[in-house]
């Protein structure tokens, strides 16, 4: 008995002391300058099977949603305005595909528009579209996630990723996309004298709160317990874009499918 136990143990592969640094790691999937909550993690409630590994984010309809990676276009639609609080809506859901290097992609959910198309290249951080409530949502939200392409559909399994600054973010962790750029120039102004004669942007009170906690990380997580959430940006000059509706970040978890 001791002896066939000690065979199969030997059989099991060893666990690779890489396997942590294994797990691919992607950007904040919104918008620069905004900070919004996971509603729903992993494995739980409708986070099962090709979903398991998915997260919500709780946002207003309209919000910019931006690449996380640098990649291209492998699938997306954006023709649909259906959605509701049932599964029988799923396929009416507007996404958008993305294919990166690594042979992975990043999946996004429930677009009001997309302002990307199939074969497009577009950089980390670049605008593809404003986040609604299509397909089988309670309310508007962003269903993310990182999956390995194993079929040519839309929904391939998703697997275990990090958020950069954030690793895997679990329900209730706000997640802070970082500055944008003007914000960043005019914290740099502000702080160097060589450049004391230089116009700068007016800071927004949230700004101004980032400015005197000094750097700010990648992830902005210092700042979480003491900025309200930032005002919209980077959709501008791209296409059409969608104004969002006055949906408060802080709505009921119901808002998430």
């Amino acid at each position: 008995m001791i002896l066939s136990t000690l065979l199969v143990l030997a059989s099991v592969p060893a666990v690779s002391p890489n396997t942590l640094s294994e797990v691919p790691e992607v950007g904040v999937p919104f918008a620069c300058g905004r900070i919004h909550t996971v509603s729903q993690g992993h494995d739980t409630g409708s986070h099962k099977h090709n979903d398991t590994y998915a997260w919500d984010f709780r946002m207003s309809e309209g919000t910019p949603i931006v690449a996380a990676k640098d990649g291209v276009v492998r699938m997306a639609r954006g023709d649909s305005t259906e959605g509701g609080c049932d599964e029988k809506f799923a396929p009416q859901a507007n996404y958008v595909v993305l294919s990166h290097a690594d042979g992975l992609e990043t999946q996004y959910l429930h677009f009001s528009a997309v302002v990307v198309t199939p074969g497009e290249q577009v950089k980390q951080g670049q605008l593809i579209g404003f986040s609604g409530a299509t397909g089988w949502s309670c309310g508007p939200h962003l269903h993310f996630k990182v999956a390995r392409q194993v079929g040519r559909g839309w929904n391939n399994p998703s697997i275990p990723a990090r958020i950069v600054g954030y690793g895997d973010p679990v329900r209730d962790t706000r997640v802070a996309a970082p500055l944008c750029r003007e914000s960043r120039d005019s914290m740099v102004a502000s702080q160097d004298r060589s450049r004391a004669g230089e116009a700068v942007v007016a800071l927004s009170p949230a700004e101004q709160a980032q400015q005197a906690a000094g750097s700010v990380p990648p992830g902005a997580k210092a700042l979480l317990d003491s900025l309200s959430e930032a005002p919209a940006q980077g959709g501008e000059g791209l296409r059409k874009p969608v104004l969002p509706r006055s949906v408060s970040d802080t709505a009921s978890a119901r808002e998430t499918r």
